[in-house]
């Protein structure tokens, strides 16, 4: 079962991304009709693309064991040519070293995270897609609270301390294996302490009164620098303790 599902993977991936959106649209269904939040539906739709997109990749990778290494082949391809285009502008060989172990941490991270990614562009697809769909479609059933207002549960806190504790003791006892799930479930729950601690930031804007243009900038820059998204994420954690919005 597993070599037919394989061929009709293996050069179709089109196929993988149908099975997604028939289940995408078979489970929507039966969530609009019991009424889900619009964050709880993100998350349930999520996950269900999560584990098919892994799943596919597990059942491609029995068959063919250099496929994940492929992926990062051309991402190192692209990276190589990248660094000519620096090369042929006369920048400097400091700052070409420079960029190019940037370049090298980044692929090195992508390596490690790369169930993480999958799980983060997913929920950014499927929210994308719902926000419009009730923008535009009207959908009554799913609720969709101000997202200034969003407040993630206090027990996630725990969650996100104990994937902390178990990457950096994983890390620790160098058991690499531990120390990628870790990382991975950390990255996850960071990323929704990041969705948070943006919801705090829209509630400030809005009491402020900024102006939209302004809002625009702000958030373009913090997505530009990695620094301001690590305080963006530690406003949605330590929000726990102060609950900035009351």
């Amino acid at each position: 079962m597993a070599s037919g599902v394989y061929l009709i993977f293996q050069n179709h991936f089109s196929t993988v991304l149908s099975i997604q959106l028939g289940l995408l649209g078979l489970v929507t269904g039966v969530i609009l009709e019991n009424k889900f939040s619009f964050i709880k539906t993100s998350v349930l739709l999520t996950v269900i693309l999560g584990i098919t997109s892994l799943l596919a990749i597990f059942i491609i990778s029995l068959h063919d064991e250099n496929f994940l290494n492929k992926i990062f082949m051309n991402l190192q391809i692209h990276i190589d040519k990248s660094l000519k285009i620096y090369e042929e502008t006369g920048i400097s060989r400091e700052k070409i070293e420079l960029i190019k172990e940037s370049f090298s941490t980044a692929l090195n991270i992508i390596k490690t995270s790369f169930p993480a990614i999958i799980f983060i562009i997913n929920f950014l697809i499927v929210s994308i897609n719902l926000f419009f769909s009730k923008k535009i479609l009207g959908l009554e059933a799913l609720k969709l609270s101000p997202f200034k207002t969003w407040k993630l549960r206090d027990e996630f806190i725990w969650i996100f301390i104990s994937c902390a504790i178990m990457t950096f003791l994983f890390k620790y006892a160098k058991f690499q294996s531990g120390y990628t799930i870790g990382l991975n479930l950390l990255i996850i729950i960071s990323t929704v302490y990041l969705v948070g601690g943006l919801a705090i930031t829209s509630f400030f804007f809005d009491k402020w009164k900024v102006f939209p243009f302004v809002k625009v900038l702000i958030y373009t820059l913090a997505f530009m620098q990695p620094i301001f998204l690590i305080l963006i994420i530690i406003l949605g954690l330590i929000d726990f303790w102060f609950d900035f919005r009351k």
